[in-house]
């Protein structure tokens, strides 16, 4: 993990450990004690797991004496009812800090697993699957990480990495000519992509000089239209967006396009079902 990614989880963790009271937790504090215990880390369901090495941060960070042994690696596909880790340490840290390690994980797993199923989907291997900024605040880094570890690719991090005109910057403008033309006097040096949404909009955007067009929620007969055009510029990569679900992805994925970019990967991804069990 670098820096940025540690930093994040951090952050979050305070946050965590704040909103879960961690250090008045009547339940351990009246019936636990310090002794080690050892508990599995456990899968219910067949998924990706992703997660791993923020948790034994994240534990690391609680409780030194807290120990994690994983079994399997971040990236690998999980077997339902399969141990993933072995947690050993002071009885009162583990079963206080029990639910946040599960929620980072279980998080972390959904989002890797629901990546992994849409780029498995994907004919093309040269076409990468994209995420979006359709994070959770707060949890970007976590999450774009996990979507690398399902392997997806990341989008831009934030807004200062790529000016990305979309729908309402061209309502704005009255148009993508106007939008286009403003940006040529501001003389911007930064890469850009445009969001269009029909051809005739197309057509507009390919008039000026830019990396990227987002062809977005076009159908499919307009989407192979639009490549044909596209092509006739080199330079200029495809992405589509809009609706990427499992289906979609097998009908366009064997067109001559760059990118897939898919919000859904992060804002709907559903958490992994995952539990620990203390050994006796």
């Amino acid at each position: 993990m670098n820096n940025a990614l540690k930093n994040s989880i951090n952050v979050i963790l305070k946050a965590a450990l704040n909103e879960d009271k961690i250090h008045s937790d009547i339940t351990t504090l009246s019936l636990v004690d310090s002794r080690v215990i050892s508990c599995e880390i456990k899968f219910k369901e067949k998924a990706v797991l992703c997660g791993t090495k923020i948790v034994t941060h994240i534990a690391k960070n609680f409780n030194k004496k807290i120990k994690i042994e994983w079994k399997y690696n971040d990236g690998d596909l999980i077997k339902r009812g399969t141990r993933v880790g072995l947690i050993t340490g002071p009885a009162n840290k583990i079963l206080s800090i029990e639910r946040i390690l599960l929620n980072f994980l279980q998080k972390t797993s959904g989002i890797a697993t629901s990546t992994s199923i849409l780029y498995k989907s994907i004919k093309n291997t040269k076409i990468k699957l994209l995420d979006t900024r359709k994070t959770t605040p707060g949890w970007r880094l976590i999450e774009k990480y996990s979507v690398k570890v399902g392997g997806g690719n990341n989008h831009r991090l934030d807004l200062s990495k790529l000016i990305l005109i979309k729908d309402n910057h061209i309502k704005f403008c009255n148009g993508i000519n106007k939008a286009l033309k403003k940006l040529q006097k501001a003389k911007s040096k930064n890469e850009v992509e445009v969001e269009v949404k029909s051809i005739h909009q197309l057509n507009e955007a390919l008039k000026f000089k830019i990396k990227r067009i987002m062809l977005d929620n076009f159908n499919l007969s307009d989407t192979k239209k639009a490549i044909k055009i596209i092509r006739k510029y080199p330079k200029v990569e495809i992405e589509v967006s809009g609706g990427i679900k499992v289906a979609k992805i097998k009908e366009i994925s064997n067109l001559d396009i760059d990118f897939i970019s898919a919000g859904s990967i992060t804002h709907s991804s559903q958490s992994i079902d995952i539990s620990m069990n203390v050994l006796k």
